[in-house]
């Protein structure tokens, strides 16, 4: 039977926040995308054996954390994100192109820009001697005024000479910069996205708690050389951000089966030779 609504506060409180992990848990269980409107709030209080008026107030948390909207007499919906990034091996995009394209208006605030030396798993990724003089360049990046992700990227100082702070106040997008001053043509890029617990300067510039679980992206982007010009370290908003790949990538489509029940010829099963 579900409870009444003459609970005492504190109970009312653990059973608004069960509430509303139960949406939570639902809404992963159901496989919803951003854009997906969410069940009535009399389906949930019948599904979830509680009452529609605690459905209500869970549901409006989480409106007011901005991870539902309100679409009128439309119902509730998973909001669309702010920014869909292309992941391509062949295509670098900037990401205020990305942004624009969705009719936002990019922004960025320069967090950083300093002469530094590439430390150990920097110098690998940019193919350079451990201590090489780079380039780091840290910013907010922005969507209509709403922060969604903080990126840092290492360039090597040798590809860019005399570029300065000042350069990228007025600069729109860094890659436009690289390739207008400088002739770097990008041919293309590896990357790697995960999930891990942002760091605590990342969560306040994004609005996120502190060790939130966040999309991280690494990438490396290659110059038509094949010579590495950018390493790049991106903490993207969970709820802002999305990733999608490319159809059109123009790389073969390729797939690895290993059957871990047979042995490679002359190998043990415990792996010994």
């Amino acid at each position: 039977m579900p409870e009444t609504t003459d609970l005492s506060g504190r109970h009312r409180g653990v059973v608004e926040k069960r509430a509303e992990a139960l949406l939570r848990g639902l809404i992963s269980d159901m496989g919803m995308s951003p854009g997906d409107r969410i069940p009535s709030e009399r389906v949930l209080a019948e599904r979830f054996d509680i009452s529609r008026m605690t459905v209500r107030k869970a549901v409006q948390r989480m409106v007011d954390q901005g991870q539902l909207e309100r679409r009128g007499t439309a119902g509730t919906y998973l909001p669309e994100v702010a920014v869909v990034r292309p992941l391509s091996k062949r295509v670098s995009t900037a990401i205020s192109e990305v942004v624009g394209r969705r009719g936002k208006r990019p922004g960025a605030r320069l967090l950083f820009f300093e002469q530094a030396v590439a430390d150990a798993n920097v110098a690998r990724r940019l193919r350079l001697e451990e201590g090489a003089p780079v380039i780091a360049i840290k910013r907010l990046r922005l969507s209509d005024g709403t922060p969604f992700c903080v990126e840092t990227s290492y360039l090597p100082s040798d590809m860019v000479p005399g570029l300065v702070a000042a350069d990228l106040m007025d600069a729109p997008s860094l890659y436009g910069l690289l390739r207008e001053r400088y002739g770097l043509t990008f041919g293309k890029s590896d990357f790697h996205v995960s999930v891990a617990n942002v760091p605590e300067g990342e969560a306040g510039l994004l609005d996120l708690p502190s060790s939130e679980p966040c999309l991280l992206m690494r990438s490396v982007v290659y110059d038509v050389n094949e010579r590495p010009v950018e390493s790049l370290v991106s903490w993207n908003h969970p709820d802002r951000v999305a990733f999608e790949s490319l159809q059109a990538d123009g790389n073969a489509l390729e797939s690895v089966y290993t059957d871990w029940a047979r042995s490679p010829q002359g190998t043990a099963p415990d792996g010994r030779n």
